[in-house]
């Protein structure tokens, strides 16, 4: 599997030069789409008393449409989030729980070593102490 060695810049202007042609066709469509409106809204008065209605009278469903969304949206993301944080925290105390007979079995073989080892240096120091009182 080769690599891509590319730097991000590169990447990036590389992608921007792929998208912008359809990024300016969209915006050259919708500004044209825009004018348009703009000109059957000025020709017909009854017309732009009609769409300024049908705007006036859905931005409070709409309105609530999209606060009930997001709402709902963030009360699923909060139940998956605690979904997540239930597992990870059931793998971590897993883990830990394994983790913890390790340190501990670590800490034993450490006082072991510590005492015979403290052991045999405080034997080399009384042997001194003997050879030299002799």
């Amino acid at each position: 599997m080769a690599v891509n060695s590319k730097p991000v810049t590169s990447m990036v202007s590389d992608a921007s030069q792929k998208v912008g042609p359809a990024l300016a066709a969209a915006k050259d469509y919708a500004v044209s789409t825009a004018l348009s409106a703009h000109a059957f809204l000025g020709k017909y008065p009854p017309l732009k008393i009609f769409v300024y209605s049908v705007a006036a009278t859905s931005a409070i469903p709409v309105a609530t449409f999209v606060g009930f969304t997001s709402l709902t949206l963030g009360a699923c993301m909060a139940v998956a989030g605690t979904g997540v944080a239930l597992v990870q925290g059931g793998f971590l105390a897993f883990s830990g729980f394994v983790l913890f007979w390790f340190l501990a079995g670590a800490f034993i073989l450490a006082c072991i070593a510590t005492f015979w080892l403290s052991a045999i240096y405080f034997a080399f120091q009384v042997g001194k102490r003997l050879e030299n009182s002799l």
